[in-house]
């Protein structure tokens, strides 16, 4: 049951209209859509929206910069571009038959169109030269966008793209192309935290919650999983809704608790409950398990970070007395903590929004923390 796959082409249509110019539903300045992880946003856009635009005539980018977590989120970015620039290499060798062009230069890599002369541009200079060469909207999708505030790099190239999209969009003339922004993350504050104040890359842009899998997804589901069930043990499609439900509407994790579904002796709908429970109730430990395997100062200011939120403050003399209670009675010093907090960075338990600012890194944390 692993290729199940439910097109969502209601979906994919809503978005594809929400890429238009039109001041009243149109997103120029970018669509930013959050979305837990595993609950099938990945896949939408790779084999529902991404198919559909280029159906429609537009020029479709992707880069998932998750996609290889060992390389800095810029550079997939800047690849994801000169990937299109390979792709659309002739229109652009024919768009530049009167310009003095060979090579474009983006930040590091250079594609060669075999001309006399040599140009260098930027990021901005690339999307701008794709749109006009093809003479379509472009349209760049980053999954996991969130991911770029993770490095230096990432960030500066949130920032190209808010140039290019700038310059694209305010050339004159309603028939010029357009570059449109897709930017969909797993956690919906680190979104947006490239939108929210006006140091964020595109300040003003609005965060939407992207809808998860919905009925005719367990509709799907049921029937496929019926046919390996005997007639009068089989599911409903609102029992194996709710289980889905239960599950947070993660399609791998209600595969993987069908798959035991089939070997289990019992009445099929009480099997499933039975097992979606079980599953949760694993999940559940293993994270607690991690807690429990923290120090005591380091479980201390993660549920500080859970309680106080944004209002979090590492270094004051406020938390560090509240501290001193898992400490032995004495304050930790400034390197303790901050040592403490790179510890729960670097085991995925946080995040760091911004400079001496700390953040959950996934809101289940928060269920095993019993506060």
């Amino acid at each position: 049951m692993t290729d199940l796959l439910v097109s969502r082409p209601d979906m994919a249509d809503t978005i594809a209209a929400m890429l238009s110019p039109d001041p009243l539903v149109g997103s120029l300045s970018g669509l930013f859509l959050a979305a837990p992880r595993r609950t099938g946003k990945s896949t939408f856009l790779r084999t529902d929206l991404t198919p559909l635009l280029k159906s429609k005539g537009k020029t479709v980018l992707y880069v998932d910069l998750w996609a290889d977590r060992t390389r800095d989120p810029g550079a997939l970015i800047f690849d994801c571009i000169r990937a299109g620039l390979e792709e659309h290499s002739s229109s652009i060798r024919r768009f530049q038959k009167s310009m003095p062009v060979d090579r474009i230069g983006i930040l590091g890599f250079s594609i060669s169109f075999k001309s006399a002369e040599e140009f260098t541009g930027t990021p901005s200079d690339a999307l701008q030269l794709l749109a006009a060469a093809t003479g379509r909207d472009v349209v760049l999708i980053v999954d996991e966008a969130q991911q770029s505030l993770e490095s230096e790099d990432g960030i500066s190239a949130m920032f190209a793209l808010k140039a290019a999209r700038d310059a694209v969009n305010q050339k004159p003339g309603a028939d010029q192309p357009k570059l449109y922004l897709v930017m969909t993350g797993s956690h919906r504050d680190k979104l947006a935290a490239l939108v929210y104040d006006q140091k964020s890359p595109f300040f003003g842009a609005q965060v939407r919650d992207f809808p998860p899998l919905g009925k005719e997804y367990s509709k799907a589901v049921a029937d496929r999983v019926n046919t390996h069930l005997s007639e009068g043990n089989r599911l409903s499609v609102d029992e194996l809704d709710q289980a889905f439900q239960r599950l947070g509407r993660k399609p791998e994790m209600l595969i993987e608790c069908l798959r035991d579904l089939v070997l289990e002796p019992v009445e099929a709908p009480i099997a499933l409950e039975a097992i979606v429970e079980r599953r949760k109730a694993q999940m559940e430990a293993a994270r607690r398990s991690e807690i429990a395997a923290l120090s005591n100062l380091q479980q201390a200011i993660l549920r500080r970070i859970a309680r106080e939120r944004t209002d979090f403050a590492p270094f004051t003399a406020e938390t560090r007395h509240a501290l001193a209670e898992v400490n032995g009675g004495r304050m930790p010093s400034l390197g303790a903590i901050q040592k403490a907090l790179d510890v729960l960075r670097e085991k995925g338990f946080i995040w760091r929004p911004g400079y001496g600012a700390y953040a959950l890194e996934n809101a289940e944390i928060v269920g095993a923390l019993d506060l």
